[in-house]
């Protein structure tokens, strides 16, 4: 081979391989900035139709799923916020689900819906499940403001 011969390949391997590290370069972007399809959640459904049944007026800001069939759920009314989790099953049957709030303001609140006097629990199959509409929290709260008191 001669030395053109040598040089001529020595520029189409480097084109090659610019060429593979531009493309391998636009799949990275392309898989960090396109959207995760996801197929619908039975599970998210029946949270956020639980969660409607109990905060009646509230809404329903945030439902993620994090471990083992839970929820974290973030709801609102008139700029107030209850976080909390939402824990179907784990020792209790199919259709209740423990609730784990995050702050001493959500335990406050949510220990007015639980179906249980010790632990924070919604059962599945009650006929008049405990509510706290939007309207009781400002009316108990007294205030209009944004702050959440007791606020961890």
């Amino acid at each position: 081979m001669t030395r053109i011969t040598n040089m001529l390949r020595l520029r189409t391997d480097l084109g090659r391989g610019a060429a593979i590290i531009a493309s391998l370069a636009a799949v990275f972007v392309v898989a960090l900035t396109a959207p995760i399809p996801t197929l619908p959640d039975a599970g998210r459904a029946q949270v956020r139709a639980e969660v409607a049944d109990r905060l009646p007026g509230w809404s329903v800001r945030r439902i993620d799923p994090t471990w083992e069939n839970a929820y974290a759920v973030v709801t609102s009314c008139a700029g107030r916020s209850i976080d909390f989790q939402f824990v179907p099953g784990h020792g209790l049957p199919r259709d209740d689900a423990w609730i784990q709030p995050h702050s001493s303001y959500a335990r406050s609140r949510l220990a007015m819906t639980s179906d249980h006097h010790r632990y924070l629990l919604w059962r599945g199959h009650r006929l008049h499940p405990a509510s706290m509409e939007c309207a009781e929290n400002l009316a108990r709260d007294g205030s209009h403001n944004g702050s959440d008191p007791g606020r961890d």
